[in-house]
């Protein structure tokens, strides 16, 4: 999501690197609470108005350097919809087993619960794109985009619960069978033509 600026000095390109590796490593090391624009800014070697003109809250910036700021589409590049459900559920997993995902769960859940905006963006950003890819030429595809946005909603739950609550049941296998299931429900018959980008 890039802001609109005036006119002036061209953007700095590798602020934005550094300050999303100082991001995902004080994640780990101090965890969502010590974490504050003031010590990334020192860190990354930054000026806190850099980071105030780039992200407008903490929880903004952390969405940023764990997510970047659209989703990678290329996993879903030449699949069928069952490697759709794969993807979302594989990716779902990857994304939370993150040391630094994990840590910044708790804090983003509240950030989110606070700022509407924020929530409702992430979601139309990051479902959206992926949604649009399942239901692509489908013949019903209010049907098609309600069973995509079902599958990320229960793929990213199930993988959030088990990365952070049911940690005895993170296995391949139960994954697999997550997938399995989901799969089963939202790929229904005559609609896994294929899903490209």
């Amino acid at each position: 999501m890039e802001d609109a600026r005036p006119a002036g000095r061209p953007r700095d390109g590798s602020i934005d690197a550094r300050v999303f590796a100082v991001v995902r490593e004080s994640l780990i090391e101090v965890g969502w609470n010590e974490l504050s624009m003031r010590s990334i800014a020192a860190s990354a070697g930054v000026s806190r108005s850099s980071l105030n003109r780039r992200w407008a809250s903490k929880a903004e910036l952390v969405l940023h350097a764990i997510l970047g700021a659209t989703p990678d589409l290329a996993p879903f590049a030449n699949t069928d919809q069952r490697g759709w459900v794969d993807w979302v559920a594989r990716g779902s997993r990857q994304l939370f087993a993150r040391p630094e995902v994990r840590a910044a769960v708790p804090g983003l859940l509240l950030a989110m619960a606070q700022n509407d905006e924020l929530r409702a963006r992430l979601w139309a950003d990051f479902s959206g794109p992926a949604v649009a890819l399942f239901t692509g030429g489908d013949p019903d595809p209010d049907g098609a985009e309600r069973d995509a946005r079902a599958v990320i909603a229960m793929a990213a739950g199930a993988a959030l619960f088990l990365t952070t609550v049911a940690l005895e049941d993170d296995t391949d296998a139960l994954h697999a069978r997550i997938t399995g299931i989901l799969s089963e429900a939202a790929v229904r018959e005559g609609r896994d033509d294929g899903v490209d980008s």
